[in-house]
């Protein structure tokens, strides 16, 4: 009890002698400093707190904004919208359609084999190729660009971490293959690789679009942040539209005979061109096999080529109503004047020079009709070297159509000084002399339209001008009614080029190939060829086409021009005549003929030499 009351008073005691110390400590000058000690931090807090304040948002805003940008945005290089290629009615030939584009983020995958083998399913890639892409040092990698847009999408459904996808424009040719050597390649880039895509690349192309994009915090694209988004896809920068001179239907036509007649004479390719004389409007080329290139498959750098401006060959016997036309028309002979073939067999300069089918005695007018060297060769002489030569270069011979394609080929024509006494007879009859098809095909137009060489254009602008005269009216006529009889005449070697109820002039051409170094030709090797005019009045279509055929290398019976070249020639123009004849009868539907779609397209790709040796002709 003693105890516990000593404890009670010790413990009051202490706790009074500690109020007592801190009531001495503590006096008001101490409390005082304290509070301005305390103030003084508050204030030093509150004025470091606003410089920050002034350098984030002020001073320093720009630093801190590009931080904040890199980390919420990115910016990404996608291709550009291209302008629409259309045909000279309007229908879409080359068109640009939104495809989704993946991309990955490496230093964001934490797990890179999974995600590679999970990308390499849905992509159909080899799993190496997407872990290769996906181990890369750099902060942002393509895994596979321009692809089916539901594709992309099925690769966001699987909400992989620093993988995203982003929509470009993909060119796309709702006709497939139809003149794909013409229109051209565009390449992954957005850019024009070949034909039309790359003549007019500044016209339907503008510069690489660089897009900043929003990004989560994965990284994952959310929208793009300087365009829009539709249905289509982002509104990026759009080329402006090409209209050709082409005509899709007719396209489709020639595609479809120039292949079956390649098939039909098991023939290593096949090649076509279709002009309206007048204005020099190309209005169908083609050439089989030819390329889709809405197809992977077309990932060869042969498709790229364009063998009607590109390949040369000795043209034969589609040169010589040319060579008439000169010597008619420097008065040295007349369509009725008689020349001696010599039975087929002509010593002239030191070389025999053989017909195939030997005559005797005839008519200016018959030696082009039958197709005779040694007749042809004897008009050469009478129009001799130096005349030969110019009227050669006025044809166009020697020098490209100015169209304008990556690998237009002039052709060749030597100077007529390094001529020997026997190029007068070779180049009188189609031999020692190298053409395009463009060429040749315009050269005739000249014969069909009345002595005017036309200017070749593939856009419709009106800008491709008058043509030059090289021709007289009254040559061209001579010449024009020559070449009806090459069809017409019993003895015309173009007898399988009639239509009936119509006009048709032309002329057959079947040329031996060179080999391909050294001299001479190849054993078995030809190319059979046609070249004719009709006027499609009568079908009620007031225009002049001048279409050419070759048919090159056939092996199923005959290697002759006016036997492998001249049916297809008449199934091309026949069909394309009566189409164009019942088009403005039909609806707007009916009048286009539905291109194959491209899953079921019937054209395979193939290998076509960029340049063909050519010569000999033999008919």
């Amino acid at each position: 009890m003693a105890d516990a009351k000593l404890r009670r008073t010790f413990s009051a005691d202490f706790a009074g002698k500690q109020r007592s110390v801190r009531s001495e400590t503590v006096t008001p000058k101490a409390r005082k400093f304290r509070l301005l000690l305390i103030c003084f931090f508050c204030c030093l807090w509150t004025v470091a707190l606003v410089v920050r304040l002034f350098s984030l948002q002020i001073s320093d805003v720009e630093t801190w904004q590009d931080w904040a940008l890199k980390q919420h945005f990115a910016e990404v290089q996608i291709a550009s919208e291209r302008g629409p290629v259309l045909d000279r009615n309007d229908k879409l030939m080359a068109v640009s359609v939104p495809a989704g584009s993946i991309y990955a983020r490496p230093r964001q995958i934490s797990d890179k084999v999974a995600a590679a083998k999970l990308l390499a399913a849905a992509l159909d890639m080899k799993v190496e190729q997407v872990r290769e892409k996906l181990q890369s040092p750099e902060p942002f990698v393509w895994i596979k660009r321009q692809i089916p847009r539901f594709n992309s999408d099925r690769i966001m459904n699987l909400k992989l971490a620093g993988v995203g996808t982003v929509m470009e424009a993909k060119r796309f040719y709702p006709y497939n293959q139809a003149a794909s050597a013409l229109i051209g390649k565009v390449g992954i880039d957005g850019k024009g690789l070949s034909g039309i895509e790359d003549l007019y690349e500044t016209r339907l192309h503008v510069d690489h679009v660089t897009t900043r994009v929003n990004k989560d915090a994965f990284g994952k694209i959310i929208q793009d942040a300087d365009t829009s988004e539709t249905d289509e896809g982002f509104n990026v920068p759009k080329g402006d539209a090409l209209k050709l001179t082409l005509d899709a239907d007719l396209q489709i036509i020639m595609d479809e005979e120039l292949e079956a007649g390649k098939v039909a004479a098991n023939a290593k390719q096949a090649m076509g061109v279709m002009l309206d004389a007048e204005t020099g409007e190309i209005v169908a080329l083609s050439q089989s096999p030819s390329f889709n290139f809405n197809s992977p498959e077309s990932n060869n750098k042969k498709a790229l080529h364009n063998l009607l401006v590109e390949a040369v060959f000795e043209p034969g016997s589609t040169m010589k109503p040319l060579v008439t036309a000169a010597a008619l028309e420097e008065k040295v002979v007349r369509t009725t004047d008689m020349i001696d073939c010599e039975n087929g067999h002509y010593f002239f300069a030191t070389h025999t020079i053989k017909d195939a089918h030997p005559s005797g005695v005839i008519s200016v007018r018959d030696v082009v009709i039958r197709s005779s060297n040694i007749g042809m060769t004897k008009i050469g002489v009478r129009l001799g070297a130096g005349r030969l030569y110019e009227y050669l270069r006025r044809f166009g011979f020697g020098s490209s159509t100015h169209l304008g394609l990556a690998g237009e080929s002039g052709g060749i024509l030597r100077p007529v000084s390094t001529w020997a006494k026997i190029d007068v007879a070779t180049h009188s009859f189609g031999q020692g002399v190298a053409v395009t098809p463009l060429q040749i095909v315009r050269a005739m137009s000249a014969i069909a339209n009345g002595g005017v060489l036309p200017n070749l254009t593939v856009v419709a602008d009106g800008n491709n001008g008058v043509g030059k005269r090289v021709l007289s009216a009254k040559t061209a006529d001579q010449v024009r009614d020559i070449l009806y009889g090459v069809v017409e005449d019993e003895h015309g070697t173009g007898h399988q080029a009639r239509i009936d109820g119509l006009k048709v002039g032309g002329k057959t051409g079947t040329a031996q190939k060179a080999v391909d170094h050294g001299r001479g030709y190849r054993s078995g090797a030809y190319v059979a060829s046609f070249v004719g005019f009709v006027d499609g009045t009568p079908y009620g279509v007031p225009k002049i086409l001048t279409t050419m055929v070759i048919i090159d290398e056939p092996h199923a019976g005959s290697i002759y021009g006016g036997a492998v070249a001249a049916p297809v020639w008449k199934k091309i123009v026949d069909r394309s005549l009566r189409f164009l004849a019942t088009k403005n009868t039909l609806s707007p539907n009916e009048s286009t003929i539905i291109p194959p779609s491209v899953a079921s397209d019937p054209y395979k790709a193939g290998l076509t030499p960029a340049r063909l040796d050519l010569s000999n002709d033999a008919r």
